[in-house]
C-alpha cells in the first residue's frame, strides 16, 4: 500500500547532528534532497523545541518541500533483546511481551517505550521515553508531521533485504560508531551498536565476536557495508578478517533513483535517512514504530477503571448494609427471646448449681474412701522390710484432676482425685535407695516416681533420700 503523502522526509538522528533525505513517492521512488545538519545546541534532546524551531527554516532553505517525516533513532539509544514467544495473535502477544520486558529490561522498563519486530522469535526493543518525546517535539517545532519513530538500522536493513530478496547482514558506519543488524525476510533477528573503525583491531575483533554470537544463517553470510564514502573501512580487508563476502552499499541498490543532490559521492552516508523515508513511501506504516507502539499500555476509557470499581463497590456496600440491618434486626429479636427464657430458668439453674457443689464437696469425705490410708498402706508394702530402711517423713497433698462435664441427661461423674506426695527416709547405702525407688515405681498406684535426692549423713554413713510421687487410689478407695 503506497503512502498518501507525495513527499516524505527521513530524519536519521544522531547525538550531535542529523541526516535528512527527501523522497518523492512514485513508481520508482526518487531521492531529491540530502543534507546533514548540526544541532545548534549541545543540550539535545532536552532542548528539542529549540532545535526543531531552527531545523524547519533550514530544511525549507535547502529546498525540502515534504511535511511528512519518519524519524530514525540510533542503536546507541536503544536496547534490543531477543524474546522467545509462542505463535499467537497480536492481541495476546502484546501483553505477553509487556510482561517479558519487565524481566528482560529489569527496572529500566518503567521509563521505557517498548516495541518489537517479528512474530515468532521476536526482537524486543526499548528506548527511554525522553527520546520519543524529543522526536515528537522536534517535528512539531519544525512544522513536520511525524509519521513514525523507528530504529534507523532497522529501516536500512529492511530496505537492503527488500532489494536483494533474502536475509541480510548490514553494517553502517556512523561517526565514531557502527550499527550492525541481521535480518531475515524483512524481520530483524538481532541489532547491535559497536565501536567505530577508529578502534582498529578492536573494532574487527568486536565485530567478529558479535557475528559469532548471533549464529546467523548461511543465507545472511554476505555483509553489506555502508561506510558513508569516507573509506574508513576497507571492504576487502574486512572480508578477509571476517571470512565473509563484504560488498559496499549504494543507494541504487535500495530501488530508488538518486537525483543530483550535490553530495559528491557521499550519498551512501545518507542511506539510513533514505531508508526511513522509503519505508513509509512503500509500505505506509512502519513495522516497528515507537510513536504508535503496539506494546503501549491500553488507553484508559472515558470512565476510569477505578471509577467503575468504586461504583460497583458502592453498590455492594449498600446491599451489604441493607442485608446487615435486616439480619441484625432478626438476630436482636432472637436474642431478646433467649434472654427472656434465660431469666425464667435462672432460679432453677442456681438451685441445681448449689446442689452439685454440695455433693461434689461431700464426695471427698466418704467413710468408704480412705485414700490417704490407702496411700500409706501401699507405701508401707513397697518399702522393704530389711530392718535397715525406714521412713523419716511423709508429705501428702490432694490434687484435683479435671474431668469432663456431665451431659444434660446424665448425672455428673465422681471426680478422680489423686495425691501428690514426698517420702523421706534413710537406709544403709545407695543400692538400698534404688531398691526402694524401684519397688515404689513398680507399684501400680504410683506414677511419676522420681528420686529427689540421696546423700550420706550421720556418723554411721547412713544415706538420706527423698522420693516424689503421684498416687492414684484404687477404685475401691475413690
Amino acid at each position: 500500500m503506497r503512502s498518501r503523502h507525495k513527499k516524505i522526509v527521513g530524519l536519521a538522528l544522531g547525538e550531535r547532528s542529523l541526516l535528512a533525505a527527501e523522497v518523492i513517492v512514485q513508481d520508482r521512488p526518487r531521492v531529491t534532497r540530502l543534507v546533514e545538519w548540526a544541532y545548534p545546541t549541545d543540550q539535545w534532546p532536552a532542548e528539542a523545541a529549540q532545535v526543531g524551531a531552527a531545523l524547519g527554516p533550514f530544511l525549507r532553505m535547502q529546498g525540502f518541500a515534504g511535511r511528512a517525516a519518519v524519524v530514525g533513532l540510533p542503536l546507541k539509544w536503544l536496547l534490543a533483546r531477543p524474546a522467545a514467544v509462542p505463535a499467537t495473535d497480536a492481541a495476546t502477544l502484546a501483553p505477553m511481551l509487556r510482561l517479558k520486558a519487565e524481566t528482560i529490561f529489569s527496572g529500566d522498563s518503567k521509563d521505557m517505550v517498548l516495541e518489537y519486530t517479528g512474530s515468532g522469535p521476536v526482537l524486543l526493543l526499548g528506548t527511554p521515553g525522553k527520546y520519543i518525546a524529543a522526536a515528537r517535539e522536534l517535528c512539531r517545532a519544525a512544522g513536520l508531521h511525524a509519521l513514525a519513530v523507528t530504529p534507523t538500522a532497522l529501516a536500512l536493513g529492511q530496505a537492503v533485504a527488500a532489494g536483494q530478496g533474502a536475509a541480510a547482514l548490514v553494517l553502517a558506519v556512523q561517526g565514531d560508531g557502527c550499527e550492525l543488524s541481521s535480518l531475515r525476510g524483512g524481520t530483524a533477528e538481532a541489532m547491535q551498536y559497536l565501536r567505530g573503525p577508529a578502534a582498529g583491531g578492536a573494532f574487527v575483533s568486536e565485530l567478529r565476536r558479535t557475528l559469532s554470537g548471533w549464529h546467523t544463517s548461511d543465507a545472511a553470510r554476505d555483509l553489506v557495508l555502508w561506510d558513508g564514502g569516507s573509506a574508513a573501512v576497507d571492504a576487502v580487508a574486512l572480508s578477509g578478517a571476517l571470512g565473509l563476502r563484504v560488498r559496499s552499499g549504494a543507494l541504487s541498490a535500495l530501488g530508488v533513483q538518486a537525483a543530483d543532490t550535490g553530495i559528491n559521492g557521499e550519498a551512501s552516508k545518507f542511506a539510513g535517512a533514505v531508508a526511513l523515508a522509503l519505508g513509509a513511501a512503500r509500505g505506509g506504516a512502519q513495522r516497528c514504530d515507537f510513536l504508535h507502539s503496539r506494546l503501549a499500555p491500553p488507553r484508559e476509557r472515558r470512565m476510569p477503571r477505578w471509577t467503575a470499581g468504586a461504583v460497583a463497590a458502592g453498590v455492594l456496600l449498600l446491599a451489604a448494609v441493607i442485608y446487615g440491618y435486616v439480619d441484625l434486626s432478626m438476630r436482636q429479636g432472637q436474642i431478646a427471646d433467649l434472654q427472656h427464657q434465660l431469666d425464667a430458668d435462672k432460679p432453677a439453674v442456681e438451685a441445681a448449681t448449689a446442689f452439685v457443689s454440695k455433693v461434689s464437696f461431700a464426695q471427698g469425705w466418704e467413710a468408704d474412701a480412705p485414700r490417704y490410708l490407702a496411700c500409706i498402706r501401699d507405701l508401707t508394702a513397697a518399702c522393704p522390710d530389711d530392718g535397715q530402711t525406714y521412713a523419716t517423713s511423709l508429705i501428702l497433698r490432694e490434687t484435683a484432676r479435671p474431668t469432663a462435664a456431665a451431659g444434660p441427661t446424665t448425672a455428673p461423674s465422681r471426680p478422680v482425685r489423686t495425691l501428690s506426695g514426698q517420702l523421706g527416709g534413710k537406709t544403709v547405702d545407695q543400692d538400698h535407695v534404688q531398691i526402694v525407688l524401684d519397688r515404689i515405681a513398680h507399684t501400680r498406684a504410683f506414677t511419676d516416681v522420681k528420686l529427689g535426692g540421696a546423700f550420706v549423713a550421720g556418723r554411721g554413713h547412713e544415706v538420706s533420700f527423698s522420693i516424689a510421687f503421684t498416687y492414684t487410689p484404687p477404685q475401691s478407695a475413690r
